[in-house]
């Protein structure tokens, strides 16, 4: 697995994958093309794209505190073919080795979601510590690095 930050010029084909990876069952989307590179800039998001074999195969969208050295998991997606491959679990542990300083993670997955509940909680070593709800409940979650 290999992790390049993404480069100005792919910020489009990026939100294309993104999109494309959260496209809802009817057809709509859940994020706006015109409105993620203003998110991405006002947040100080960090982008990532995810290769295996030097191929692209999904992103994450990461809030880096660099001063707490505690970082958020925004967004994060496998590309729909290479889903069920195992993949997702060596892109995070990719992620992990990209920022060795971080001392915490957070992230937060749809409570009613139960496989990226299983992906996170089971595989990837998160712990949930919070339920809320933003319209539908989210479940938020924490990973402490040794």
């Amino acid at each position: 697995m290999t992790i390049e930050l993404i480069p100005a010029r792919d910020v489009e084909k990026f939100i294309t994958d993104l999109q494309a990876a959260f496209r809802r069952e009817d057809g709509s989307n859940k994020f706006r093309s015109k409105d993620l590179p203003k998110f991405f800039e006002r947040s100080g998001a960090t982008l990532l794209n995810i290769f295996a074999d030097k191929e692209l195969i999904g992103g994450a969208v990461l809030m880096i505190n660099s001063e707490t050295n505690h970082n958020k998991l925004s967004l994060f997606f496998i590309n729909e073919p290479r889903r069920g491959q195992g993949l997702g679990y060596l892109s995070w542990r990719a992620i992990e080795k990209f920022y060795p300083d971080t001392k915490v993670w957070y992230a937060q997955t749809a409570w009613l979601d139960k496989r990226n509940l299983h992906f996170y909680l089971n595989k990837c070593g998160f712990v949930a510590f919070s339920i809320y709800d933003k319209g539908e409940s989210y479940l938020a979650m924490e990973k402490v690095m040794k």
